[in-house]
């Protein structure tokens, strides 16, 4: 079934509108009095906040008055508990780094502060961001017996159950776009690079991806402008607007189509399936061409390939935190150990073919101007049920922006799952434009029914 997510008070837009006809500081502190009341009432029942500090929230009040100019103006930020954040406590979802003070804020932290942005709360995360979160740590708020997702899902959870317009995340396989699917809300995982991650948490050099979870493109396509790494010192950033550029004169777009090119979309969910081809016809239209994309098997060998260099950075990076042997999980460990099970040469070869795979699919998708593809393989599924395997880690392998939009949802369930899409490196500001135009195509329909 296709819906529409509803507007909500804490949608970006709405809170952009209320704190800019606030014409005091006065009234400023009064909204954010109310504001942090519903923050708590929330996290006390769907449990999405690690480290929460009320004497800090209106501390950056007070200083921000002089910025009310500023792009981001007192916008309530959730951060994921990887970045590095100042005043507040980065334990990085471990029991071995509780507590730690990193003494300085992530880059992109200090991006969204100078603009005026309000550092809110640390949002929980899994371990080390690299697996799902403990039953329990975070509750799904359309049904509390489901998974959040993984190592993301803090920042959805805020998000999905109206607490914060807006949060930062991490994605080196899913953790994105999987967790924004079994929430219902707007997720967005940039080109590779696009943003700097300096101060945040390294699990895999050429995999990890800083982007957002919210509740509006309109939130994510504004912050995105205001923090995506843009001047003289990054000379890939034009490309992002030369990209844009073309893509704004086209009168007609070629979308592709991946489903069963990928071998495990035959244990996809037949509700999930239905739903994506309805809505593939329901875009029918004369401004778009649809076709499923051919000779793309190849992706089939990437999961493994993400495997091989995903555990070994593990063993690498969280080599010290093992040796330990206590206050690192079974499921960690168990990741490490078969990292260093991989040989360095084995390693070296998984990681020599990505950039070969990432040209190879860039040939192709020179033939599309955007993919379509569900976004995860399920609703959310029930807590203790393993996670079917999805195309997710395929776009992060190759660098690619997407967006997961809060489009499906299942009757019979009462939970939503999203569509993907997907956008070629540096098509971040036409992957905003298609996907607003794919959900007014279908809230105007919805709405005339």
């Amino acid at each position: 079934m296709i819906s529409i997510p509803q507007a909500k008070l804490t949608d970006y837009k709405n809170v952009e509108k209320v704190i800019n006809s606030l014409k005091t500081n006065a009234e400023l502190m009064d909204y954010f009095h109310s504001f942090i009341v519903s923050y708590k009432r929330l996290d006390n029942k769907f449990s999405f906040t690690e480290s929460f500090d009320e004497e800090f929230i209106f501390d950056q009040l007070n200083k921000i008055e002089v910025m009310r100019n500023h792009s981001l103006f007192a916008i309530p930020f959730g951060v994921k508990d990887v970045f590095n954040t100042k005043t507040l406590p980065t334990t990085m979802g471990s029991n071995v780094w509780q507590g730690f003070m990193a003494g300085n804020n992530a880059r992109v932290v200090d991006e969204i502060t100078d603009r005026g942005g309000l550092v809110f709360s640390k949002t929980t995360t899994a371990e080390f961001a690299v697996h799902y979160i403990q039953a329990g740590e975070t509750l799904n708020p359309h049904n509390s017996l489901h998974i959040t997702g993984t190592s993301s899902a803090g920042s959805a959870v805020a998000v999905a159950c109206g607490a914060l317009p807006i949060c930062l995340g991490t994605q080196t396989a899913g953790s994105i776009v999987r967790p924004a699917s079994f929430c219902g809300i707007f997720g967005f995982k940039p080109s590779f690079g696009a943003i700097d991650r300096t101060g945040v948490l390294k699990t895999a050099d050429t995999l990890d991806t800083i982007g957002l979870l919210g509740s509006d493109i309109y939130g994510l396509q504004k912050v995105f402008f205001e923090i995506f790494q843009k001047d003289r010192n990054y000379p890939n950033a034009r490309k992002y607007f030369e990209h844009h550029s073309s893509y704004k004169e086209k009168r007609k777009l070629k979308i592709g189509i991946v489903t069963d090119q990928f071998l495990p979309f035959d244990e996809y969910k037949p509700y999930v399936k239905d739903s994506f081809n309805q809505l593939i016809k329901e875009l029918d239209s004369p401004e778009l061409l649809i076709e499923k994309i051919s000779d793309i098997e190849f992706i089939n060998e990437i999961h493994s390939l993400h495997d091989i260099i995903y555990c070994k950075s593990l063993s690498y990076y969280f080599k010290d935190e093992h040796a330990r042997g206590s206050g690192v999980s079974d499921l960690m460990t168990e990741m490490i150990s078969k990292g260093e099970s991989i040989s360095t040469n084995a390693f070296i070869d998984a990681s020599a073919r990505q950039p070969d795979f990432r040209l190879h699919f860039d040939n192709i998708f020179n033939n599309y101007d955007f993919i379509l593809t569900p976004s995860t393989a399920s609703a959310a599924p029930l807590i203790g049920e393993t996670e079917l395997d999805d195309t997710n880690l395929i776009w992060t392998f190759m660098g690619y922006p997407v967006m997961s939009l809060p489009i499906f949802w299942s009757e019979k369930l009462g939970l939503p799952y999203g569509l993907q899409i997907i956008a070629p490196k540096f098509g971040d500001f036409s992957l905003f434009d298609f996907s607003q135009s794919v959900l007014d195509k279908f809230s105007a329909r919805i709405d005339s029914n």
